[in-house]
């Protein structure tokens, strides 16, 4: 498949969804091809600003991302000012993870596993998770990565869906997270015919990464991005 064919096939699969708030992608345009890392969360948070159907018809022009051009104290569609102290607390974590892995977050695909805006996980519909699946199964066509980091990996999480999704049980690999009551989890699968490791991290708006070597290291050697600046 190629770039140009994912607003359509989008839309296709979102057609009941396409009037809710929400967003395809954080990142822009530019990450819809080869790349190590597929970024994912749980689903758009803040105060709804665009609906899904607007996202897809701007996907292929988009030039911002999520975490290092907008402004997740206030608004989502407000910018960022350039101090770094207009930055949320997730929004920092996401680019020191990537940085300490060896990427900059400008160049990462990032989206979520389920597309609608919710201002709280808890009146968020986890089976949405389903329907907006063959978008990520598009993507990931695209990106072809080695890497699905994912935030969460409880019970309804991106993690715990493609696990679950790829029947991926009794193979899964445990990382000390270097916080208590935290743990890292991961492993192996292919998806669309490509061999990648899916790691999941505790969900990083309670769990800071940063200076975490072990769980660096660990993802780097699990999927074989040993990149070091």
């Amino acid at each position: 498949m190629l770039k140009e064919d994912l607003p359509l096939l989008a839309k296709r699969a979102l057609k009941h969804i396409l009037c809710r708030p929400g967003e395809i992608i954080y990142s822009s345009h530019e990450t819809l091809s080869k790349g190590d890392i597929y970024l994912l969360g749980l689903n758009p948070g803040g105060k709804p600003f665009i609906t899904i159907e607007q996202h897809i018809d701007d996907m292929l022009t988009r030039t911002k991302n999520s975490f290092v051009d907008e402004n997740w104290k206030r608004q989502q569609c407000e910018p960022l000012q350039l101090q770094d102290v207009d930055k949320a607390p997730l929004q920092k974590r996401v680019v020191q993870l990537l940085v300490d892995l060896g990427y900059d977050v400008r160049t990462v695909c990032a989206s979520n596993l389920i597309f609608q805006t919710t201002t709280s996980s808890e009146t968020l519909c986890f089976g949405l998770a389903g329907l907006c699946w063959p978008v990520h199964e598009a993507v990931l066509g695209l990106v072809q990565p080695k890497l699905i980091l994912t935030f969460g990996n409880g019970k309804d999480s991106p993690y715990s869906f493609i696990k679950e999704l790829v029947g991926a049980h009794d193979v899964e690999k445990i990382c000390p997270s270097g916080h208590k009551g935290f743990i890292c989890r991961g492993f192996h699968t292919i998806i669309n015919g490509n061999k990648l490791f899916v790691a999941g991290l505790p969900h990083l708006s309670r769990y800071n990464p940063v200076g975490k070597v072990t769980v660096i290291e660990w993802i780097k050697n699990e999927a074989g991005i040993s990149i070091f600046l």
